[in-house]
């Protein structure tokens, strides 16, 4: 079971990983608006970091894979909230953004209530 948790939280990491990269290459092409049809699907495709950050969800979708076929769906699906955890550390440290108190309160909160999911499907 730990190594099903821990092939969880690399999925969890790929999936932040690829947000991530998602995020800069939004900012480097200056965003995207859906008004623009199929100019903006284009512009994405040709941008490295939107590919990397398609690359790196698929990867993490099948590892998920592996984690759905051996938990129960109540324990593996809250352990997603982690990319809250790791998106609040990427944004203050990758993007600059200000992380308030508040936040670090959340994340706080994120984190004790995936301490006992993990603990409740833990039966020893």
């Amino acid at each position: 079971m730990i190594w099903t948790f821990m092939l969880g939280l690399i999925s969890i990491m790929l999936l932040s990983a690829g947000q991530t990269a998602l995020k800069f290459g939004l900012n480097q092409i200056g965003g995207v608006s859906l008004s623009d049809g199929l100019a903006v699907l284009l512009k994405l495709l040709q941008t490295p970091w939107v590919i990397a950050g398609f690359f790196l969800y698929g990867i993490s979708a099948i590892l998920w894979l592996d984690v759905l076929s051996k938990l129960d769906f109540s324990l593996a699906f809250p352990m997603v909230a982690l990319t809250y955890v790791f998106t609040l550390l990427i944004g203050r440290f990758f993007f600059g953004e200000t992380v308030g108190w508040e936040r670090i309160l959340g994340v706080g909160f994120i984190l004790i209530g995936v301490f006992f999911l993990i603990r409740s499907g833990n039966p020893g």
